[in-house]
């Protein structure tokens, strides 16, 4: 809805649809009140209060209250506690909550220990959280089970199903490129109803239940005579799109959700969104079948033998030893039990701001987020930041790399993408150009970082312009040397 203007948390609130035109929305310690004006001018009704620059200003229940990085300036524990509990009594739907976490430790100059935090070299006192900590805390003041969105930023919803419906409609989905190849006189006299249905098997696959798009049903019987008969008509004019495996991805899709929605306490079957329910019906037949299977998916991806199993056969990804990289573009490309595993990972740390390299570990529960600005425009990346996800200990930790003069860089890009990816083949290619030139007939460990890269292009007599290697002149050579 607002680039640019709003704070981290309240930003990812409208980026996840929690925070919509015609919502509203209360700011629990607004500060100056720049979140609310940001979401006022998108069509939000915005208010807050703040004990130093609104105290008079009313406290007002909303769908949404955020409580942005409030309870670690806030030294007094009881007192703390007491600011989510009064945030928490006003909410409707949802309260964001944001706090400092234990890696932004790094980046303050000095500070004196003072109670469970510190006091910071401006007078101001800071309480620093571990991921673990804060959403453990939250959940015990609460009484609810937290869902994280980011590092430091956690989301309470009042209702369950809420809650349920958010983690499922949040997930990475395979999307399906249906091609009509043949013609048929109903579908050529119906295309946009029929079209409807393939989307809606695509996405779902199954077909609608019979509470279902309802419209639609009607549309189509008015077309074809029944549902059935409209969807063999789909059918005929794809004969290229194999339905049935569209089908079981989707009853893969279902079963990763169901196991990772167990991380915060498995739901019962009438608290799932309704559409999920039909699902469970169609594609699997019982509940308890369904949860069966989940459990089972859920245990397996903590079996380090069989993520490195599936690291192996995975289609997507560059395979290392004891890893495995890949684009985030690519998950849900990954075989559905390193599916399960990376999503134990963001269960627990969100999702990370500007990470696009997801490397999964095969011989620890480890899963980090890496940073590469530029990725599609730069040939050779720079690595800009890596968030550290320690499933066992239920924890998170970051190393920055923006001002290191000899940052880690990428090659090969096409390894870490899917085929489809849309700039695939330009990575490709350069690729193709660089061994013809030489530039990766080296041991990796040379090249891997800025400057090791920058002496090869130089040795080999070349460089880069955008995603091609083009020569060097001798003058220009020599030129360089001096």
């Amino acid at each position: 809805m607002v680039r640019g203007v709003l704070s981290r948390p309240v930003q990812l609130a409208a980026d996840l649809g929690l925070v919509a035109t015609g919502g509203t929305f209360f700011d629990y310690g607004c500060g100056r009140g720049d979140d609310i004006a940001g979401l006022s001018r998108a069509g939000v009704a915005a208010k807050g209060w703040d004990p130093h620059f609104k105290p008079d200003a009313k406290k007002t229940s909303a769908e949404v209250v955020n409580l942005g990085y409030v309870i670690n300036v806030i030294p007094d524990l009881s007192e703390r506690r007491d600011a989510v509990l009064d945030a928490w009594d006003l909410t409707q739907k949802a309260l964001v909550v944001s706090a400092r976490l234990n890696s932004e430790l790094r980046t303050m100059s000095r500070g004196q220990p003072h109670g469970d935090g510190f006091i910071t070299g401006h007078g101001t006192f800071q309480k620093f959280y571990s991921q673990g900590e804060l959403r453990s805390w939250l959940d015990t003041i609460l009484e609810s089970e937290t869902v994280a969105i980011a590092p430091g930023i956690f989301v309470a919803f009042k209702a369950e199903a809420d809650t349920n419906e958010f983690l499922i409609r949040t997930r990475h989905r395979r999307r399906h490129a249906v091609k009509v190849s043949r013609s048929d006189r109903i579908y050529d006299q119906h295309r946009e109803p029929i079209d409807a249905l393939m989307e809606f098997y695509s996405e779902r696959g199954r077909l609608p239940a019979q509470t279902e798009q309802l419209d639609l049903q009607e549309k189509l019987k008015e077309a074809a005579g029944s549902l059935r008969r409209a969807w063999r008509v789909a059918v005929t004019v794809t004969p290229e799109t194999d339905w049935d495996t569209v089908s079981a991805e989707r009853r893969l899709d279902l079963l990763v959700d169901l196991a990772l929605l167990k991380l915060n306490r498995r739901p019962t079957f009438t608290a799932l969104p309704e559409t999920t329910r039909h699902d469970v019906r169609g594609l699997i037949g019982s509940y308890k079948q369904a949860t069966a299977e989940a459990d089972k998916l859920l245990f397996t991806a903590g079996d380090s033998q069989v993520v490195a199993s599936a690291a192996d056969q995975s289609p997507v990804g560059k395979r290392l030893p004891t890893s495995l990289y890949l684009h985030e573009s690519a998950l849900h490309g990954l075989p559905h039990v390193l599916r399960v595993y990376e999503g134990c990972a963001r269960w627990l740390v969100g999702e990370v701001e500007g990470a696009n390299i997801i490397k999964l570990a095969t011989d620890k529960p480890k899963v980090s987020y890496l940073e590469y600005p530029d990725f599609d425009k730069d040939p050779h990346p720079a690595l800009w930041r890596t968030t550290f996800v320690r499933i066992g200990a239920l924890d998170i930790d970051e190393r920055n790399y923006s001002a290191s003069e000899n940052p880690p860089i990428l090659h090969r890009k096409e390894i870490f993408v899917a085929n489809d990816y849309p700039l695939r083949q330009k990575f490709v290619r350069l690729t193709a150009q660089e061994e013809r030139f030489g530039l990766l007939a080296t041991e990796t460990r040379t090249i891997g970082n800025l400057r090791g890269w920058q002496e090869r292009l130089i040795e080999c007599g070349v460089t880069l312009r955008g995603h091609r290697v083009v020569r060097i002149k001798s003058s220009h050579l020599g030129l360089q040397g001096r």
